[in-house]
């Protein structure tokens, strides 16, 4: 199997030396360094990488914006916010930008490996000190309007097809929303007949021209000034 290929943004040298012992020591493979977040979009470019661990507030390009621009342009690259500041406010901007995961500077080193390594597996990972604000972002999303072709779906259907359109597949949708994996793909697979569509990409297509989901949403000024 090969090793999952990280980048560390963090404009804290100490910091990034340290988070590269701790991964290296678990077998993952840190292939580039960043100290700003312009650098670290450059790098996610540059190399093939599976997970950014990302701090939220550099120099230059904040965490943030970097973030949206590294989804943009690497989609299938996951992003993991690494900040020491856990309100909702904080979060809720790194959602709209697109991470996958957070874990706070002041947990222990495993809590960053077991992070980065459900990013790599396709999961979410909301860590101590951020779970429940994730819970309680989940439940700000607000009633979209509906299309004819989503009229009959159920409030957990749209929230499904909603966090679809951010990115998210079948086993992060099911940690998001503490549902069972099945449970999911049996009401992915529900979306599909109400709406008479075959695949995922259809689906998502249909979300997003409905407005729904943020992949990579503007944020308001005060959201990118974001500490980490």
């Amino acid at each position: 199997m090969n090793p999952i290929r990280v980048l560390i943004a963090e404009d804290e040298p100490v910091a990034r030396q340290g988070m590269r012992v701790w991964l290296e020591e678990s077998g993952i493979e840190v292939v580039a360094e960043a100290d700003t977040g312009v650098q670290a979009v450059e790098m996610a470019r540059s190399h093939h990488v599976d997970v950014v661990v990302m701090d939220l507030n550099m120099p230059g390009q904040d965490g943030i914006t970097a973030t949206r621009e590294i989804r943009r342009t690497r989609p299938h690259t996951k992003v993991l916010a690494f900040t020491s500041f856990s309100d909702i406010r904080h979060l809720r901007a790194a959602v709209r930008a697109g991470v996958h995961g957070f874990v706070l500077k002041d947990r222990e080193s495993d809590d960053l490996i077991r992070a980065v390594q459900a990013l790599a597996g396709g999961e979410a990972h909301f860590g101590p000190g951020t779970a429940d604000h994730v819970v309680a972002l989940l439940q700000e999303i607000p009633e979209q309007p509906r299309p004819a072709a989503l009229q009959d779906l159920s409030t957990t259907q749209l929230k499904i097809l909603s966090l679809m359109a951010d990115g998210y597949d079948d086993p992060a949708i099911a940690r998001l929303l503490f549902l069972q994996l099945k449970t999911i793909r049996s009401r992915v697979s529900e979306i599909k007949e109400t709406t008479s569509l075959r695949t995922r990409a259809e689906l998502i297509a249909l979300a997003q021209r409905a407005g729904m989901g943020s992949p990579f949403p503007s944020t308001s000024a005060g959201e990118l000034q974001s500490p980490s």
